[in-house]
């Protein structure tokens, strides 16, 4: 055992974290809060970040299971009870909130918590409780667990489809954003946990959530490129022009069938920052872009775009999506050309234009998983392989037929990718990523 400190640990009172993984903490910037939480520095402040009391517990527990030295066990159980006295109650659960304004650990404003980040809590205290004297962490556990039922509406995660299942959302969305490896992740979670366990709480849970998997699966396969979605939403970028007069766009809106209608101005919204700055002029003969969020889980339905416009005189307004190659190096479509989606005759005054996005014109709104992670010069594809290895684990304690395929089917996909065209290129490497062989 290194007795070689990572960050701050000996300052507040910690033993070392493991060195064998010193580069993946200095990739965090951890540092420790005074209360012992792990957190990460931003510029001259340093804010508790809710993942990381998950890996620094792991840490700690993993290292007492080793030596059973009582100092790691101790270490553990203090980060641990740092973390629940930071939790929030959230529709009788207990929930670690990110928040940019006041931690400045994510891009999204406003309050929410992650599906992911709530499952890797129930993992680490799961492997507490099965170290001596550590039965207090049993009650705020099962909060955990409840905080994955609240629905989204009100400031949860928890999604449901037409017939029960329930999706497990990793980030906020008011729209259906069902991020797969976040959610098949949570799902192997909570099997893990009920198996190990008995807890009914969490076999319901893990039931519910394999149902929902049934019924979304299919939406997350993308045969051409012989991999799958890392999730349903993605941007589309719709250009409006002016023929004949000049218009004024008060309102855009996405219309997704069974889902809801979404309205712009709110971050969360799908129709994004469209109109943050208030209603947008677009000229005789000029052109504005508009950026949505699509959702695919309305497929084969299409979803609308509706926009309400105030015309100066009698004219054509023309709708266009934005398109390109496929380009398995990024995580969304970058429109390179555009699509016609349609002219539309609007009469002097206020104007309703309606219409749908056919998934014909944009297959790749929610993109295929991307070679995106970069190690000694080549570029790999993680998440189609996590999609691979999660849905193993769970038909390993799901009888399900239809998740089994999608495995085995996902698992027989890299053998396709040399006759890709998209995928040969110098920097793009075929093999699964190994941190033994990849350093």
């Amino acid at each position: 055992m290194s007795g070689e400190f990572i960050t701050n640990e000996a300052d507040v009172g910690l033993p070392p974290l493991q060195s064998s993984r010193r580069a993946v903490w200095e990739y965090y910037r951890i540092e420790f809060l005074p209360n012992g939480y792990p957190g990460r520095r931003t510029g001259d402040e340093l804010f508790a970040h809710p993942i990381y009391g998950p890996y620094v517990i792991a840490d700690y527990t993993a290292q007492y299971r080793r030596t059973q030295e009582p100092r790691f066990l101790e270490a553990a159980c203090r980060v641990a009870d740092a973390a629940i006295d930071q939790m929030t109650e959230v529709g009788g659960g207990l929930a670690f909130l990110y928040s940019q304004e006041k931690s400045r650990v994510s891009s999204k404003k406003g309050l929410w918590y992650s599906g992911l980040t709530q499952a890797r809590y129930v993992e680490v205290f799961n492997k507490l409780l099965a170290q001596p004297g550590t039965e207090r962490y049993r009650e705020p556990l099962s909060r955990i667990l409840i905080s994955l039922t609240v629905p989204v509406e009100e400031g949860g995660v928890a999604r449901y489809t037409d017939d029960g299942g329930l999706v497990i959302e990793e980030y906020p969305s008011l729209a259906p954003d069902c991020t797969l490896n976040g959610w098949t992740t949570a799902t192997v979670i909570l099997a893990d946990y009920a198996r190990r366990t008995g807890d009914p709480q969490a076999w319901e849970l893990f039931r519910l959530s394999v149902k929902g998997l049934e019924r979304l699966i299919g939406l997350f396969d993308v045969p051409e490129y012989a991999t799958s979605r890392y999730k349903l939403t993605g941007p589309a970028t719709i250009r409006l022009t002016a023929e004949k007069t000049d218009v004024k766009v008060g309102d855009c809106r996405v219309v997704m069938p069974a889902s809801g209608v979404f309205a712009a101005n709110d971050d969360l919204d799908p129709a994004g920052k469209n109109l943050a700055e208030g209603p947008k002029v677009v000229g005789n003969g000029a052109t504005q872009s508009f950026v949505f969020l699509l959702s695919r889980i309305t497929w084969p339905a299409p979803n609308r775009l509706r926009f309400q416009i105030e015309a100066e005189e009698d004219g054509i307004v023309g709708l266009e999506i934005g398109d390109g190659p496929f380009n398995p190096l990024i995580s969304t479509l970058a429109p390179q050309f555009y699509r016609d989606l349609g002219r539309f005759p609007v009469s002097r005054g206020e104007n309703c234009i309606e219409v749908p996005v056919e998934w014909v014109d944009a297959e790749i709104i929610a993109h295929p998983t991307n070679f995106g992670k970069r190690i000694a010069g080549r570029q790999f594809n993680q998440y189609h392989w996590i999609h691979v290895d999660t849905l193993g684990k769970i038909v390993s304690q799901a009888d399900s037929d239809i998740l089994r395929y999608y495995r085995e089917r996902w698992s027989r996909s890299p053998e396709k990718w040399p006759e890709i065209s998209e995928y040969q290129t110098e920097d793009i490497s075929l093999e699964r990523f190994d941190p033994k062989r990849h350093k």
